[in-house]
């Protein structure tokens, strides 16, 4: 399961469809706001609990909770990661890509300007999410985190994500920022399917790859 960023839809995974879907079900979505799905116009709808509840709602539709691997780049590695708290015995693996755990920043007024009510409340949800960083060592779930060596954005708080885990597997992708999973797809691609093949074969996950 792969949830979008900020600003985006399940289309951005087009780059990964055909190299995961080969040997995996993979699922994609529109969280609130964001593609074809609803955009209620109140905050409560878009807290990072509620995003992850959306995202459990559905996996249990579709029949597709158990041995699930969560994943998710930027906004939607918050969910994703809010998601194993949440939900630590229905989530097999986590895809932790270009995130952090904790609210970002607000974003620049261009970046502001235009947004519709259910974009807005998601931008307001980020940047007020509960710190998450305590709940980290309490998650005994393999973790793969991914973050481009330009993403100034995410490299600053990445000790606080990388040091919590106790189960995981940090890459740092050469020649990239924010959005590694677009700008280094082949790359992204092989660091996903070796981490989740080491996890099925119980193999260590070790400190660090650099791509």
């Amino acid at each position: 399961m792969l949830a979008h960023g900020y600003g985006v839809a399940l289309e951005m995974w087009w780059s990964q469809e055909a190299a995961l879907s080969r040997d995996y079900r993979l699922i994609t979505w529109d969280a609130r706001g964001h593609g074809e799905s609803s955009a209620p116009d109140d905050l409560a709808s878009y807290t990072m609990p509620a995003l992850a509840a959306d995202l459990h709602g559905l996996l249990e539709g579709i029949e597709a909770v158990d041995g699930a691997v969560i994943g998710g780049m930027s906004f939607g590695g918050m969910i994703a990661l809010q998601y194993g708290v949440d939900h630590p015995s229905d989530t097999h693996a986590l895809i932790l890509s270009d995130t952090t755990t904790r609210g970002n920043a607000p974003p620049r007024p261009d970046q502001r300007s235009g947004d519709p009510p259910g974009r807005a409340c998601t931008r307001l949800a980020m940047q007020t999410r509960p710190d998450l960083t305590a709940a980290l060592p309490g998650l005994d779930i393999p973790a793969l985190v991914i973050v481009g060596e330009w993403d100034e954005g995410i490299l600053g708080g990445l000790p606080r994500l990388v040091d919590g885990l106790p189960r995981r597997r940090r890459v740092l992708l050469q020649q990239a920022s924010h959005g590694t999973s677009g700008q280094r797809p082949d790359a992204w691609n092989e660091a996903v399917l070796r981490f989740l093949a080491d996890v099925e074969a119980g193999h260590p996950l070790g400190d660090e790859e650099v791509r």
